[in-house]
């Protein structure tokens, strides 16, 4: 008798999980069908190569090469039979190099629906149902193409949606529609870890552990099981706008149709921390030092590194120029134990006399008094932006369905919108600032900045990094000492020496701020959305003023 061999497949894995049967309904047919044939043409089945769940776009499938493999080593089937042709291939490139190959091996493709054999007729149908098959495939992807633009261009999701929210599906009037909820389960946690990173208080791992403890994992799948969330995942899960309520699809972004799980303004501030750690190279190594992520060379302007070497001694700790590996920096190695001692005595330069520091929160507590009706308008006039907002995207997404603008320029009134949206909600939420709380905060740091280099003295290594990295951006190192300190915000503003004639802004001053609001009304209210302030942004007025400097830019430490 004959020998033949069979080759079976279907494009979706979807299609060989729909019944109780593992293979589904296409694979059982298909095989059905392929034996009958092998019985007409009075041939023994030998071996059978499945492909489940696998495109026909290229060759590259693991059953089909081991099929091609198997005949050209043994080369003993006189058949390999196939439903369609197009489940061998759906282009003519690939057709022609698989077909060639089983007919080197010796074999002949039989196809069951199709009358497909070696004569001059065969052939030409063989060829004609392989471009009707490319042109079916080519054809599927421009309308799957067509298709899903369309719906990301109406806000639907187009792929299984993410941690926090569930693919459902709904009967409405007879007709199946899919949809995104949010996941009761999941959708709290997903909140909170928004929540706790947005206070820059937590390293990815930190609150992976976190969240793990509270309960936070991974949907199940089929192939997988539910399992907590890596430092990865848990990155991209802080990254992925589509839980502000937007849809991006090949490089576009579309007001999506699902529930918002996360506000704008605490996503915003997450992206702002997960910047900052990735600008400050805070990752948690093996050794570990309060000082790392603080100090920077002042020669080349790199960042110091930890190192712990073993000798004959014992082990000992240095920092290293990054630049000093790759031979840009002269720096020679820090010994650890010296720069301790230099950050220490160098907090001394940043304390406060009492006298500055009573006088600095008397200024602030009358400048905040008389702010507090100017917040309010403020926080009326963000309120009508955004209702404005609002109607202006509404109108936006009308025209866009409408097809009476470009994507180009629905993209750029999207993206101007949103940032306008951005700002006013920003806005709202400085300016709603419980003033009593924001005092308070203000008396801990001008507490703590009258006795920080006592304070530093006895803290542990956790909280002088706490301080250090509150304190300043960076302290630059040469030769063992401190070169030039930059400090962060607030302490930037409380400890310049300019701070006070700062805040006692005159009325002159107050009536050469900018206005805001429309400027066709004549109002002069000056925009708090574009004020600085010491400890609360809104706290010093722009108008006129340059940017406060610190007084520690380039002072050295005592010796």
């Amino acid at each position: 008798m004959k020998r033949a061999v069979i080759y079976l497949r279907v494009s979706s894995s979807q299609q060989a999980d729909t019944d109780y049967d593992p293979e589904g309904f296409s694979i059982p047919a298909q095989r059905e069908a392929c034996q009958r044939k092998s019985e007409a043409l009075d041939a023994v089945v030998v071996d059978e190569f499945i492909d489940r769940g696998e495109s026909a776009k290229t060759a590259n499938r693991a059953a089909l090469q081991a099929m091609l493999a198997r005949l050209a080593a043994q080369r003993d089937i006189d058949y390999v039979i196939v439903h369609k042709v197009d489940r061998l291939a759906r282009n003519r490139a690939d057709d022609v190099a698989i077909v060639m190959a089983i007919r080197q091996a010796g074999a002949q493709v039989v196809s069951v629906t199709e009358n497909i054999d070696e004569t001059p007729s065969g052939l030409l149908l063989h060829g004609i149902m392989s471009s009707i098959a490319e042109f079916y495939s080519r054809n599927l992807a421009a309308e799957i193409m067509k298709g899903t633009t369309q719906k990301a261009k109406s806000g639907g999701t187009l792929s299984r949606a993410p941690i926090g929210y569930l693919n459902v599906r709904e009967l409405i009037d007879g007709r199946e529609i899919r949809t995104v909820a949010l996941d009761p389960e999941r959708a709290p946690l997903v909140r909170q870890a928004f929540e706790l990173y947005a206070t820059g208080n937590y390293s990815l791992n930190e609150l992976a552990q976190i969240m793990e403890e509270r309960g936070l994992e991974s949907r199940p799948s089929r192939k997988a099981v539910a399992k907590p969330l890596g430092n990865n995942r848990l990155q991209a899960m802080l990254r992925n706008d589509y839980y502000i309520g937007i849809v991006r699809y090949c490089e576009k972004v579309y007001p999506g149709r699902h529930e918002p799980l996360i506000a704008l303004a605490l996503f915003e501030r997450v992206q702002g921390v997960l910047d900052t750690k990735r600008l400050s190279g805070e990752r948690e190594r093996v050794h570990q030092h309060y000082l790392k992520g603080t100090l920077y060379c002042d020669e080349c302007g790199g960042r110091l590194m930890f190192s712990r070497n073993t000798g004959r001694g014992g082990s000992y700790d240095y920092f290293v120029c990054k630049g000093r590996q790759t031979g840009s920096c002269s720096q020679p190695w820090h010994r650890v134990d010296r720069l301790e001692h230099a950050v220490a005595l160098h907090y001394a330069t940043v304390q406060l006399p009492e006298a500055r520091a009573t006088r600095i929160r008397e200024v602030i507590r009358e400048r905040v008094k008389s702010m507090t009706p100017l917040a309010e308008r403020e926080i009326t006039r963000a309120r009508r932006q955004l209702d404005r907002i609002l109607d202006e995207e509404r109108k936006l997404l009308r025209k866009h369905y409408d097809d009476r603008i470009s994507e180009q320029l629905f993209n750029e009134e999207h993206t101007r919108l949103t940032h306008e949206r951005t700002a006013a909600t920003e806005t709202i939420e400085r300016l709603s600032t419980d003033y009593t709380v924001m005092l308070g905060n203000l008396d801990l740091a001008l507490k703590l900045v009258e006795n920080i280099h006592g304070a530093y003295r006895q803290a542990g290594p956790t909280v002088r990094r706490l301080l250090n990295q509150a304190f300043f951006e960076q302290i630059r190192i040469r030769e063992d000492d401190i070169a030039a300190a930059v400090l962060s915000q607030p302490y930037r503003q409380l400890l310049a020496d300019d701070l006070i004639e700062h805040l006692q802004i005159t009325d002159e001053t107050w009536a050469r701020l900018p206005v805001s609001g429309n400027s066709r009304k004549n109002k002069r209210t000056p925009d708090l959305a574009l004020v600085g302030g010491s400890i609360s942004d809104p706290m010093v007025e722009p108008g006129g003023i340059e940017p406060p400097t610190s007084c520690l830019q380039s002072r050295r430490s005592p010796s």
